[in-house]
């Protein structure tokens, strides 16, 4: 199939005509009246806003050989990643930065009894030499207080 016939179907499937889809998409009107004539093949700019405004790959609209949109790959995240990603994405990249951070310094134990609140006081760990090494900032052979954060779940 075409693109100008699959471009034609896709607007027909979303009840679009061609000043929607100029709209939707940013090509001009008259390319796509060109484009749907047979006249003319966008380039790959236009072609690739044309795709996202119908919802399609560009790999299926613009190769004349592929006759059905791919399905598209499984998905390799279990639902718990998808709810880590979405509050990742709530919290925002600085933050998360920042929690991760606070994680390799205080150990994965001492951070997550804070993040879901079962200790409530301080940690206080005991560095040995061999330990304060590979924690730059803190002085060997020294008691040390974990650094505190607050979180909220």
């Amino acid at each position: 199939m075409e693109l100008k016939q699959k471009l034609q179907m896709l607007m027909k499937r979303q009840n679009l005509n061609g000043q929607r889809l100029a709209r939707l998409s940013q090509v001009s009107d008259s390319e796509i009246s060109r484009i749907l004539q047979g006249k003319s093949r966008p380039g790959l700019d236009n072609a690739l806003r044309l795709a996202q405004a119908v919802g399609v790959s560009l790999d299926y609209l613009a190769d004349d050989n592929v006759e059905a949109e791919p399905s598209p790959p499984e998905d390799a995240l279990c639902p718990e990643d998808h709810k880590l990603l979405a509050l990742c994405n709530r919290i925002g990249g600085e933050e998360v930065h920042r929690i991760l951070e606070i994680v390799r310094i205080l150990g994965y134990d001492a951070a997550m009894a804070r993040l879901i609140g079962v200790v409530s006081k301080p940690v206080i760990e005991r560095l040995d030499e061999e330990a304060a090494e590979s924690r730059p900032g803190i002085p060997s052979g020294s008691s040390h207080i974990g650094r505190s954060a607050t979180f909220s779940a």
